[in-house]
């Protein structure tokens, strides 16, 4: 089973096709949007064409052996999607997927449950798929055909990869410098709310001093009312100032005090 350049080529595009309808069709399903999945703006997932390509590649020499099949795909894949998310993470500083939480993840990259899924999917691309596919590819297409269309689509994925990396490197810039200011404005709060509260204690203070200097003054005032005065203010109890009412009931108090 040998395929030339360009059949293999043409292979990837299609699963990296597939791949992308499988992957928007199931995330459209689990957040109920319609989703493009995907680092790249058109329908593709390279992955997907890594992975398919990997898993034909590396079964061949065991095919037949559904067990061997099984084992060979579970391995390959999960340790591309692993190679290829620690290498995008690396470049793009973006996580473009994340299995934390997921049961028996691996730095969130790689999880069992995924694996497993590889697997399966090794064995459906290489028994169900991949046997149609390479029939229409190698049989009903000419050569310059299947050159054509592998060298259209290499220029239009290379386009593609190049928009979507520098949005991606925007996208990381951009982020860098909204971090950058929501420091600078997480800083400039604590230097106000530090302002206000010094401002605050010296008032306070400027407070304290004001209310012990007129606590004094109005002791000094309390001991300035005589004998006369507290007799005056004893002996007619029911007395009432007309503008001062407060200040006289508390020099009536008072006088009352001091005579008791």
């Amino acid at each position: 089973m040998g395929y030339n350049i360009f059949e293999w080529l043409l292979f990837f595009f299609i699963y990296c096709f597939l791949g992308w309808c499988i992957e928007s069709a199931i995330v459209t399903i689990d957040t109920k949007t319609p989703t493009n999945r995907g680092f790249l703006r058109g329908p593709a997932l390279p992955i997907y064409g890594f992975g398919a390509i990997l898993i034909i590649f590396c079964t061949l020499p065991v095919y037949g052996n559904y067990i061997l099949e099984y084992l060979v795909g579970v391995v390959a894949c999960t340790v591309l999607e692993y190679v290829t998310g620690v290498l995008m993470e690396a470049i793009f500083k973006t996580r473009y997927w994340d299995y934390t939480g997921q049961f028996m993840n691996f730095q969130g990259r790689i999880c069992l449950r995924s694996s497993l899924f590889w697997g399966v999917l090794t064995l459906f691309v290489v028994h169900v798929i991949h046997e149609p596919i390479a029939a229409f590819v190698t049989e009903k297409l000419p050569l310059p055909l299947t050159a054509a269309l592998a060298s259209v689509l290499s220029a239009v994925m290379l386009a593609d990869l190049y928009f979507s990396a520098k949005a991606a490197f925007m996208l990381d810039k951009l982020a860098r410098a909204l971090d950058e200011i929501n420091v600078q404005m997480e800083l400039a709060k604590m230097e106000a709310r530090d302002a206000i509260a010094q401002k605050a204690d010296e008032l306070s203070s400027k407070v304290d001093e004001r209310v012990e200097e007129l606590r004094q003054r109005r002791e000094e005032a309390l001991q300035g009312l005589g004998l006369a005065m507290r007799s005056l203010a004893r002996n007619n109890p029911t007395a009432r100032h007309s503008r001062f009412a407060k200040s006289f009931e508390e020099l009536k108090e008072y006088s009352r005090k001091k005579l008791a």
